[in-house]
């Protein structure tokens, strides 16, 4: 039967139908499994491949309170494995130079709309590269495996399930509290609808990264609902024939019973390769375990001793990315209870709820502690006349010693300010500064600043809309003259136009500002014809967008105006202006955008400065005045900064 899913995993299918999964959450089966206590190693293979080596041992396989075909649960005895720490990725696959059929592409994404066929191919292709036998019969194209074959496989359903429990008797890995899956696994409540690079999520016990969610994986066994009933206790295969194949851990577009540790699923192997369009199926592999593994890089072997690979570490299940790269820095977030203290007075839509609302949520899902946190210092004189002259530095300070236990207003009724107005904005430019610090020193690999007041009104010499001093154009200086970075990009995505931003560096040919805004719409600036002026000009690039408009807009506007610009300036740093009252829930900016569609412009940003600057960027929060819209929103974005 094998023969036949090869020939129909290269022939494709005209009819795709989607595989229908239940909701049914709860395991909780006895006894547990059996294996090393302590975490298992991870072993680098020729390829530069990170595997580990999971121990043998004994575990209940299946689920009592599940799905059908995850009864009976069973006790299930297996024989020590290699498996990779993470699900195989495009670079992978390019490095053997296999054509990706990824939709989501990304080097270090996993590969997704892999068929089963297409996955044994890459196992056979991975083992030749490494001098290894292959499992895979695909010349006679019966697709036998030969499971004595030192070379690359598919996991059989047992070991992925042995795997990815790691010892748990839960539904998950980690337990069986679904409340902290967005922690360990890429999923429908935090993907963004697509996947994600490998190993971003907490690992397993074991040190496997995202056996949970991101890409569901194709297991080597043959789907049959019954065959729980009738399996071996002894390292189980699955059955003799079929016409599905196994699939196991769900997806980014799971729900959390499907990504439970005992989900299983069975999926008609060819159909991938035609038109069920299933960006959400991946794979990992799998190799027999060696009889010795060398603790460095051998020079002369012993009997027995596998030379193609080393021991890089124990699996400590700690955080970080996988597949083989150093720990990366985290993500860095800036805040402070000194903003909260800028009271703008009862009905303004610029107040503290809005900082609340952001920390509220980043604490429900357990992002906070994910982050760097980071706290602001006051910004200098000498950062603040970088753009600001000092009469209005100093008319600022007054007017808020004046306001007394009141509220004194800025040139503008829309600028209302207190007592603590002054040290809040202080801290607010300064605080940005900090975060520029840190990942300039490479502690954070960027950072976002839930800062208030704003800033990218704020003029020379006038305060306007909300803001008090320019957070983002006093950066941009600051990355200059403090750590010499004289190439800087700001883009800002908040609904009205960053006037104060804009005028700040009009003539400057450094300071490349990008701006996407509403028009017609308050400041009244921002035309398209505003370019920049003297050797300035062009480096200024308005994009002014109708009410109404939607992610495909403006998604349209940074791939086609913003993308090319930036990779031709090959900025040394990126600044964002972060407003988000373009989402659709805000009650002032009258567009469409989505907490998704925030993510996808983040994710643009990200690839900018990923190639120009080693990632280097520091998000400022601008406007957003929908509590809720503004909590996804930021969410939205701090995930993918997180990536």
């Amino acid at each position: 039967m094998r023969r036949c899913i090869l020939a129909r995993s290269r022939a494709g299918r005209a009819a795709c139908p989607l595989v229908l999964l239940a909701f049914l959450i709860g395991c909780g089966q006895g006894a547990g499994p059996t294996g090393a206590a302590a975490p298992p190693p991870i072993i680098k293979t020729a390829g530069g491949v990170e595997m580990v080596l999971i121990p043998a041992g004994e575990f209940d396989m299946g689920c009592s309170h599940g799905r059908e075909d995850e009864a009976p649960v069973h006790r299930v005895r297996i024989a020590a494995f290699l498996m990779d720490r993470t699900e195989v990725t495009q670079e992978q696959f390019a490095r053997l130079q296999i054509s990706d059929p990824s939709h989501f592409k990304g080097p270090t994404n996993p590969v997704d709309m892999l068929s089963w066929g297409r996955a044994v191919e890459f196992c056979n292709e991975r083992s030749r590269a490494e001098g290894l036998r292959p499992c895979y019969n695909l010349e006679s194209g019966n697709g036998e495996c030969d499971y004595e074959a030192d070379g690359y496989r598919l996991p059989t359903e047992a070991e992925w399930e042995y795997a990815c429990r790691a010892g748990s008797t839960k539904d998950y890995c980690f337990g069986g509290d679904p409340r902290t899956l967005g922690d360990y696994a890429w999923c429908k409540d935090n993907s963004s609808a697509r996947t994600h690079p490998v190993g971003q999520r907490k690992p397993n016990p074991w040190g496997l990264y995202d056996m949970h969610g991101n890409v569901a994986e194709w297991c080597n066994d043959f789907y049959d609902k019954s065959y729980y009933k009738t399996s071996p206790a002894e390292s189980p295969r699955g059955p003799a024939d079929g016409v599905s194949c196994v699939l196991r851990g769900g997806a980014w577009s799971s729900t959390a019973p499907m990504l439970r540790s005992s989900f299983r699923v069975g999926e008609e192997p060819g159909s991938l390769d035609a038109c069920l369009a299933r960006d959400a199926v991946g794979f990992r592999c799998v190799r027999k375990a060696p009889a010795a593994v060398p603790a460095t890089e051998p020079r002369a072997s012993a009997s027995g001793t596998d030379r193609s690979l080393t021991v890089a570490a124990p699996a400590d299940g700690g955080g970080g990315g996988g597949g083989g790269d150093e720990k990366r820095a985290p993500t860095a977030f800036l805040y402070d209870d000194i903003f909260l203290q800028h009271m703008t007075g009862e009905g303004h839509p610029e107040r503290a709820e809005r900082l609340e609302a952001i920390v509220k949520r980043l604490k429900e899902k357990g992002l906070d502690k994910q982050l760097l946190g980071l706290k602001p210092a006051p910004a200098a004189l000498e950062w603040l006349t970088t753009v600001h002259s000092a009469d209005y530095v100093a008319r600022v300070k007054k007017a808020c010693d004046d306001a007394g236990d009141g509220i004194a207003y800025i040139d503008t009724r829309d600028v209302p300010v207190t007592a603590k107005s002054y040290d809040a904005a202080l801290n607010a430019a300064g605080g940005v500064m900090v975060a520029i610090d840190a990942v300039v020193a490479g502690k954070a690999r960027n950072a976002f600043c839930a800062v208030r007041p704003p800033g990218h009104h704020a003029m020379k010499d006038k305060a306007m809309g909300f803001c008090v001093f320019g957070n983002v154009a006093i950066a941009a200086r600051y990355v200059q003259k403090k750590h010499n970075l004289q190439k800087v990009l700001i883009v800002d995505w908040d609904v009205h136009h960053g006037n104060g931003t804009q005028y700040a560096s009009y003539d400057d040919p450094t300071i490349l500002h990008f701006d996407t805004h509403r028009s017609p719409f308050y400041p009244g600036s921002g035309r398209a014809d505003e370019r920049g002026s003297g050797k300035g000009e062009g480096f200024k690039i308005n994009v002014p967008l109708p009410g109404g408009s939607t992610d495909k807009d403006y998604k349209e506007a940074f791939e086609t105006k913003l993308k090319p610009a930036a990779l031709d300036f090959k900025p040394d740093f990126v600044l964002i202006s972060a407003g988000f009252d373009a989402h659709e829930k805000d009650p002032l900016g009258g567009m469409k955008l989505t907490a998704a569609g925030y993510a996808e412009l983040t994710r643009i940003v990200k690839q900018i400065a990923d190639k120009c600057c080693q990632g280097r960027i520091v998000s400022v929060l601008e406007g957003g005045y929908s509590l809720e819209g503004l909590a996804d929103s930021v969410e939205a974005h701090i995930r993918v900064l997180m990536e």
